[in-house]
C-alpha cells in the first residue's frame, strides 16, 4: 500500500491512497488549525469506528440478519502529555434492524474486538478499550 500525504499550507494536509478519494486534515485549534477539517488523530477515531462497522455490517450478514441501522459513536480521552495518543477508547454501538437481538449484536461485535478490526487490534497496545451495545 502507498499513501501520498501533501502539505496545502499552513496545517492543513491531504491525503491519498491509489484507489480512494482524498482526505483533508488539519492540527487544531491549539495549534494553528481552522477546526474546518478532521485533525490526523480524530481520522484515527473515525477509522476504529468504521472499521469496527464494517466488520459488523459483514458478520451480521453472514448471520443472515438484515441491519436497517448501524451507529458507532467513539469516546476517547487522550494522555495530557506529548505523545497525546489515547489511552482510553469507548465505542457505543447503536444497531437495528430484522432478526438483530442482543446475542447476535454482542457475537458481531465481540467478533470484531477480538478477531477482525486491525484498527482496534493497532490502538489496544496504548489504549484501554471499551464497548457498549444498544440494541434497538
Amino acid at each position: 500500500m502507498a499513501i501520498k500525504v501533501k502539505w496545502e499550507g499552513g496545517t492543513k494536509f491531504t491525503g491519498q491512497s491509489g484507489t480512494s478519494t482524498t482526505v483533508t486534515m488539519e492540527a487544531g485549534p491549539k495549534y494553528g488549525g481552522g477546526g474546518q477539517y478532521p485533525t490526523p488523530m480524530e481520522l484515527v477515531a473515525i477509522a476504529h469506528g468504521g472499521c469496527t462497522g464494517i466488520d459488523i455490517v459483514l458478520i451480521m450478514q453472514k448471520m443472515r440478519v438484515t441491519l436497517k441501522t448501524l451507529e458507532v459513536e467513539v469516546q476517547a480521552k487522550r494522555r495530557e502529555e506529548p505523545p497525546t495518543y489515547y489511552e482510553e477508547i469507548k465505542l457505543i454501538y447503536t444497531i437495528s434492524g430484522d432478526g438483530v437481538t442482543e446475542e447476535n449484536a454482542r457475537r458481531a461485535v465481540e467478533l470484531s474486538h477480538e478477531t477482525y478490526c486491525s484498527v482496534g487490534a493497532m490502538l489496544e497496545d496504548k489504549a484501554k478499550i471499551s464497548y457498549e451495545i444498544k440494541v434497538v
